[in-house]
């Protein structure tokens, strides 16, 4: 198994901050990145799409010996200083990387169709990401196939959900979300590798769908699936025993 522990001082990774409006994204992304190194730790686990973008393209921008001193000169005052080494990995990533051994775990297959909505920022842009193909990624996909669910394919599991847009244009936010429910309808479930799908998708799914309840669908994390088909219990996985399907 992977021993994991909680950042307790963490903040917004400072993926809402606008590069194009301000640099300061990166205090945000360097004073988590500081305090796993704090830690003693080389690795964050996210399970945000946001937050893994974020931060992979701080600890990259931290290799600049020059923004690093002025990053660690605001760091100074809370006893912190960051080297960039950390690496981040989301959760998809770090499941993929260790198929065999989830495969090994998986106890109590399946019986459903899912709909993936692959994670956009894991992914994309490649070249600083380094993941998997960015624009037909299959590691979700894979990983969902392990838990003998079945994949249904619509058009578009590869596109952003909306999510991202809500703080700016919450309208064509929840329109993107539509558009993706209305996709989806021969699934049983949506499947989302990344916290801000399955904030719109889920959480904001009666303002997506209004009075049209026939276009609900229940949406599951990725852990959630996975620890179901590891036989674990509905109710350390979050869900409400019964009321997910």
């Amino acid at each position: 198994g992977i021993e994991l522990e909680i950042v307790q001082q963490a903040t917004c990774c400072g993926s809402p901050v606008v590069e194009s409006f301000t640099a300061d994204w990166v205090y945000l992304a360097a004073y988590n990145l500081a305090l796993v190194e704090q830690m003693g730790h080389s690795t964050i686990v996210t399970v945000c799409g946001g937050c893994t973008n974020t931060l992979t393209r701080a600890a990259r921008a931290l290799q600049d010996p020059d923004l690093r001193a002025e990053v660690n000169h605001r760091l100074e005052s809370l006893g912190l200083s960051v080297t960039g080494r950390v690496e981040v990995r989301h959760l998809v990533r770090l499941l993929a990387e260790r198929e065999e051994k989830v495969r090994a775990r998986i106890v109590h297959p399946l019986s459903l169709r899912v709909a993936l909505t692959n994670p956009c920022q894991v992914f994309r842009p490649g070249d600083i990401m380094g993941f998997d193909d960015p624009m037909e990624p299959q590691s979700l996909r894979r990983l969902v196939e392990l838990t003998g669910a079945e994949v249904v394919e619509y058009g578009g599991e590869d596109e952003c959900c909306g999510a991202t847009l809500y703080l700016a244009s919450p309208d064509l936010a929840l329109a993107a979300g539509r558009r993706k429910l209305e996709a989806v309808q021969e699934a049983d479930l949506l499947l989302h590798g990344c916290g801000n799908c399955q904030l719109l998708l889920r959480r904001f799914q009666r303002m997506i769908v209004r009075d049209e309840r026939n276009l609900r669908k229940p949406a599951l994390l990725l852990p959630q699936l996975v620890g179901l088909a590891m036989g674990l219990p509905e109710g350390e996985l979050g869900l409400r025993e019964g009321t997910w399907r």
